[in-house]
């Protein structure tokens, strides 16, 4: 229409009424006001009773109005679509256009999610690769060598109009970074996290990243298809510096797991030949670059597997020892004593809680009396506030998982079982030790600390197992007096 006015082919235009010209109060005026009578065109509003020919004092007043109250229209149906979609999205309501890779919408229910299978076992394929000390262009190169779709491709296969923005060629492939994506999505834990992006207003089309604070995020929205053990070994692998070597599809089984213990910089694996014999050894990278460290560390890679494995089987007898003495005792006793446990932490909290309130009660005398001003009265006030709001949502946390205890008859011990599994093992592999161990450092007297995966679990399994024996020998005492 606009070129057709401005070639002279038309020299009138005719509209419903405001409205049906635009919504945008100072786009539409700038037409009325300005745009269409420098190019000598007639502009009527049938139902507004307006017409550029005939417009009166009037008009002056009453065409603006009418388009303000058109825009206002405007924002109130986007405030109200916004307020919709972050109600829907709290509820854990899915509203994106596309499921996620993985996921499909339930028939039942659009906004629900549900594990579409096929495209699942790729998902456990991926992070079991990388588990198994696969790099991500490794396993995208796996991926596409045996014919595996895309998750664009997966889409249009199965009927979606999908346009992913990273496709480069006709037909999308794997590569580092769609790898990459996939395992640090948190969907895959349950999580559903909405709102990452969003426009300033209404106006506005262009879409900006929001912080992720202000992210919706809703766990346990859809059922899981990674679990948090999983997920958590892989994203500590991705924030370590690995690499293969040339001629291996994984890195070694110990990649990413040595630091020096004095410098903490992570120790790299060096091979040297002497007489016509190679030798393998780890080296601290902070003496190597000079940043810092006196001394490069140096122990032999052979003796530090066989140190390592020795550890690994001495926490392994150590478990299962564990596991025999909670069959003995049975899952109640254990139970009653994590349940006493946390009634301690209650009670502790809230005689905090009592004590910072009384703090806070005894502010407003202090400042009577001219022992604090009025500036410190607030700030202090405001700080006991906050202390007791973190009390508070400490003993709501506590009071949940004691529910949470009560309401189960069951255990959660499945990291014992992790361990127990691999109690026949004979020699290390990558699957083994990012499973069981978080790191490994090496101080200059070639002395090793392992600290294993679950270490917070283990020690208060083994204080809940001291406690139930000193309550079985306790009640012994008891029968025989």
């Amino acid at each position: 229409m606009l070129q057709e006015l401005k070639e002279g082919r038309a020299n009138c235009v005719i509209v419903k009424d405001l409205s049906r010209l635009g919504r945008d109060y100072i786009e539409t005026g700038k037409y009325i006001e300005k745009v269409f009578p420098s190019m000598g065109v007639r502009f009527i509003a049938i139902n507004d009773h307006v017409d550029s020919l005939r417009k009166d004092q009037a008009d002056e007043i009453i065409i603006p109005f009418k388009n303000l109250i058109n825009d206002s229209y405007c924002r109130e149906l986007s405030n109200k679509l916004r307020n919709q979609f972050r109600i829907q999205r709290q509820n854990g309501e899915f509203i994106a256009n596309f499921a996620f890779y993985g996921y499909m919408r339930s028939p039942e229910d659009k906004h629900q999610l549900i594990i579409d299978e096929a495209a699942a076992e790729i998902v456990k394929l991926i992070f079991a690769k990388k588990i198994e000390g696969y790099s991500l262009d490794k396993i995208a190169m796996y991926l596409n060598q045996y014919g595996v779709p895309s998750p664009c491709e997966y889409k249009k296969k199965n009927g979606s109009n999908y346009v992913c923005a990273f496709k480069e060629r006709s037909q999308s492939l794997w590569g580092a970074a769609s790898v990459r994506r996939i395992l640090t999505n948190r969907i895959y834990l349950g999580y559903l996290e909405q709102g990452k992006m969003s426009s300033p207003n209404y106006k506005i089309k262009k879409l900006k990243a929001k912080d992720e604070e202000d992210w919706v995020i809703v766990k346990d929205a859809h059922e899981a298809i990674i679990t948090e053990d999983c997920f958590q070994v892989v994203q500590k692998l991705l924030s370590r510096d690995t690499q293969t070597v040339p001629g291996r599809d994984t890195v070694y089984p110990l990649s990413g797991m040595f630091f020096c213990g004095d410098c903490h910089e992570s120790m790299t694996r060096y091979k040297s030949k002497r007489r016509d014999k190679y030798f393998q050894y780890y080296i601290c990278s902070g003496n190597k670059h000079k940043r810092g460290c006196a001394s490069n560390h140096s122990i032999d890679v052979d003796k530090m597997h066989e140190k390592v494995l020795n550890a690994i089987k001495l926490q392994i007898s150590m478990v299962v020892e564990m596991e025999e003495l909670r069959k003995m005792y049975g899952n109640q006793a254990i139970i009653n004593i994590k349940v006493k446990r946390i009634d301690e932490l209650l009670e502790q909290n809230r005689i905090e809680v009592n004590k910072q309130q009384e703090f806070r009660m005894k502010l407003y005398e202090n400042k009577v009396d001219g022992i604090i001003t009025h500036e410190e009265y607030l700030s202090m006030k405001q700080r006991y506030t906050d202390k007791i709001a973190s009390l508070q949502k400490i003993i709501s946390e506590l009071e949940q998982e004691r529910t949470e205890i009560l309401d189960s008859s069951e255990l959660n011990c499945s990291w014992m079982q992790k361990f127990i599994e691999n109690r026949n093992v004979t020699e290390l592999d990558r699957q083994l030790v990012v499973t069981l161990i978080d790191k490994i450092e090496i101080f200059e007297d070639k002395s090793i600390e392992i600290t294993f995966n679950f270490k917070d679990e283990f020690l208060l399994m083994r204080e809940y197992l001291l406690k139930a024996s000193e309550d079985q020998e306790r009640a012994k005492e008891v029968r025989h007096a």
